[in-house]
């Protein structure tokens, strides 16, 4: 993911917190649900971006290790998400409802239908994250396993403007 700090960010954050009366203390980040990479291109991100901005998406899934790769913290129930464009222009605040550490395998259907993603299938799930994933851990000099931990967070729309 691609993580920014803009005065665009923080003054969309403060409109968020005046329109929805969140706490501006409430921790948050803003940032894009992946990083342009040989699988993953810039219009599917952005097409991600738009599918929480309407409420579509309300999951989203990482390697565990990729939280501890980059030195990440990982977002906690409560925490808000001020999703963003890959040139870091923000689209809407989601909060986190639910982490949940799972291994790839063993992720669900309900959650793999909460990413509204293709056919909201596991099957489908699995597929479009596995080459995502694979290149992370080749990237990262990790072998790649089928029980590897994954963070899979829900979330919900809470402000767009």
């Amino acid at each position: 993911m691609l993580i920014f700090t803009t005065p665009e960010i923080d003054a969309f954050w403060r409109e968020a917190c005046k329109a929805t009366g969140i706490d501006p203390t409430t921790t948050h980040h803003a940032g894009t649900f992946a990083e342009p990479r040989k699988d993953v291109h810039v219009a599917f991100i952005e097409e991600l971006a738009g599918m929480a901005r309407d409420g579509q998406k309300r999951g989203t899934a990482h390697m565990q290790l990729h939280f501890e790769h980059e030195g990440i913290r990982m977002r906690e129930a409560g925490d808000c998400w001020i999703v963003t464009t890959v040139t870091g222009t923000p689209l809407c605040v989601v909060r986190i409802t639910n982490v949940a550490i799972t291994p790839f395998i063993e992720v669900g259907e309900a959650f793999a239908a909460s990413e509204g993603e293709g056919d909201l299938s596991v099957a489908h799930w699995r597929g479009a994250h596995l080459g995502y994933f694979r290149e992370q851990c080749d990237l990262w000099g990790h072998e790649w396993c089928d029980d590897a931990p994954v963070v899979c967070e829900s979330f919900e729309l809470v402000y767009r403007p």
